[in-house]
């Protein structure tokens, strides 16, 4: 009953959760901030699409407060800490962290993305579903130098956007959705934004790609790749600068300085877990206790079966010492939208955090698209991950149900 109620409310209220990232919770001094949104939203979608013109400062830490300190205390006698924002290794690069939208259609023959290239050379992948039931990657990279050949690319959506946005990444695709371009422009974040479009006069950078049929009878949208050497160019093009000073974590990591590790003591195992973004997008893992990598697989509407999920690149199996799935309010944007899906950050919601073959269930909180996504255990700490690479899954509450561990 908890999630119809959910789910009913976030219908009920449209954009609520939206409106309220785009005015109360947006920075100062910005000319879009409520600005007539929900005149915008009614011109964009059609009718019905009316947000709530009152809004309220969500309560939470500081923007750049992300995971400043690793998970063990601070001592004098170690070296400065120094991590790589993205996996807790030390750090490798001074590069600015770039996110790459990925295909992950698989439908028929000539509906099919898979296997995708790249995505087994990223820090973090991030899979949530977009519109029509289907799922959509973000493969998120330390640096564009550590990029290889990437895609199908596809076009960038606000639910990955807002994820990217506190860490000043370089959004990376080719098109988005106009609520997207709507979070670019009242944020003022179209300087790092490469490829999408101008519904609200936001500033276009061009992206740089390549087409590649790989002699396979597919649709040609998906059959546009990038890479890192294509991304540099275009960022040399649009004046953006490939450095960042990072003093922070994506996540809470232990710390590389002492060895320390999250050896999930006492907490439940978990060697299989079975993840549900719709009909017929699932996504599972099975753990190998051997190398501690959940190894990751993912239905195939073409094929109607399970496969493993490859890079083609290199043949392997995507692994990950981390899995963090949070649930949260998922509804398409209303009016005429094209069933372009909105994720209510706002509210927060339940998350299951896996690794070394356990689970640890806890909440997850984003206050505004300002704000680092932050995940805490039971007892108010905030959990720790294990160094390595990281699947985040953003799951609607509605699937609940279906999603299952052992």
């Amino acid at each position: 009953m908890k999630k119809i109620t959910r789910r009913t409310v976030l219908r009920v209220s449209g954009l609520a959760a939206a409106s309220l990232a785009l005015s109360g919770c947006a920075p100062a001094g910005s000319a879009c901030v409520g600005n007539g949104f929900s005149g915008w939203l009614q011109q964009t979608f059609g009718k019905g699409s009316s947000a709530s013109s009152e809004s309220t400062e969500a309560a939470a830490p500081d923007a750049g407060a992300a995971s400043e300190a690793p998970a063990e205390s601070a001592d004098s006698s170690l070296p400065a800490y120094n991590a790589d924002p993205l996996t807790g290794e030390p750090r490798r690069s001074n590069g600015r962290i770039v996110g790459v939208m990925v295909n992950n259609i698989s439908n028929t023959q000539r509906q099919n993305a898979r296997p995708q290239r790249g995505i087994g050379s990223a820090d973090l992948l991030i899979e949530s579903k977009v519109e029509g039931g289907i799922s959509r990657f973000c493969a998120v990279y330390h640096d564009a130098n550590a990029i290889p050949e990437v895609g199908p690319l596809r076009s960038g959506r606000d639910q990955f956007l807002q994820l990217l946005m506190p860490w000043q990444a370089l959004y990376y695709h080719d098109g988005e959705s106009a609520p997207c371009t709507k979070f670019i422009n009242v944020y003022h974040y179209s300087g790092l934004n490469i490829g999408g479009k101008s519904y609200f006069n936001t500033t276009t950078h061009p992206h740089v790609a390549h087409r590649d049929s790989r002699s396979r009878n597919v649709a040609y949208e998906h059959t546009e790749f990038t890479s890192g050497a294509e991304i540099r160019q275009a960022a040399a093009n649009a004046g953006i600068g490939l450095e960042y000073p990072y003093e922070s974590t994506f996540f809470r990591f232990a710390d590389y300085r002492t060895g320390a590790e999250n050896k999930m003591s006492g907490a439940a195992a978990a060697k299989t877990i079975n993840i549900v973004h719709s009909d017929s997008y699932k996504t599972t893992f099975s753990y190998n206790r051997w190398d501690h990598l959940y190894k990751m697989s993912m239905y195939s509407r073409a094929d109607g079966a399970f496969e493993n999920t490859v890079d083609e690149l290199t043949g392997k199996q995507l692994g990950f010492t981390n899995l963090l799935v949070c649930f949260a309010g998922i509804a398409d944007y209303p009016g005429d939208s094209g069933g372009v899906q909105q994720v209510d950050y706002v509210s927060g919601g339940e998350a299951y955090f896996f690794t070394r073959g356990a689970v640890q269930h806890g909440t997850w909180q984003k206050a505004s698209p300002e704000h680092p996504l932050k995940v805490y255990a039971a007892d108010g700490s905030e959990i720790c991950f294990n160094r390595g690479k990281t699947y985040l899954a953003i799951v609607d509450d509605d699937e609940w149900q279906n999603f299952n561990y052992q």
